[in-house]
């Protein structure tokens, strides 16, 4: 319970702060800009991935790396569809903390860390996936490079 007794005199210093109201403010502001072109390029490649799908129907052409354009933009899709996550995450983190400062409502400002939370998660969790899949390609990968170099 002490923990939780720190905690509320800290956020009651946090929402009094005038310095960090208005960085909270800039943070809101940039993060916002960064999630709206986050939808923006999510939408860019949407529209690429659909384009490709369609090329890919109409003509049967082979990449010079034996993959059809329908599967790149299978690929694209995908990629679009887990970059959505954490723009989704950082826009409402940048609108919850923009209401909650103007409101002075600490409900509000916890919904945007919280928020900010699950963007942090969700790209901590990517980022070890990421990692994993590269040991993984490395540990197949080097014996097989070495049969050959052999």
């Amino acid at each position: 319970m002490e923990n939780f007794e720190n905690i509320q005199s800290v956020n009651q210093t946090l929402t009094d702060d005038s310095k960090i109201k208005t960085y909270l403010l800039e943070i809101s502001k940039w993060g916002k800009f960064l999630a709206i072109v986050g939808y923006i390029g999510i939408a860019v490649l949407a529209i690429v991935a659909i384009a490709l799908i369609v090329i890919s129907f109409i003509t049967s052409i082979k990449l010079d790396v034996g993959l059809s354009l329908g599967t790149f933009g299978v690929i694209y899709f995908a990629l679009a569809i887990l970059y959505y996550f954490p723009v989704k995450f950082l826009y409402k983190f940048s609108i919850q903390i923009k209401k909650g400062l103007e409101s002075d409502n600490n409900q509000d400002i916890t919904l945007g860390f919280e928020n900010l939370k699950s963007l942090f998660k969700f790209t901590g969790i990517l980022t070890i996936v990421i990692l994993s899949i590269y040991a993984l390609l490395l540990v197949i990968g080097l014996p097989i490079i070495l049969l050959i170099a052999n």
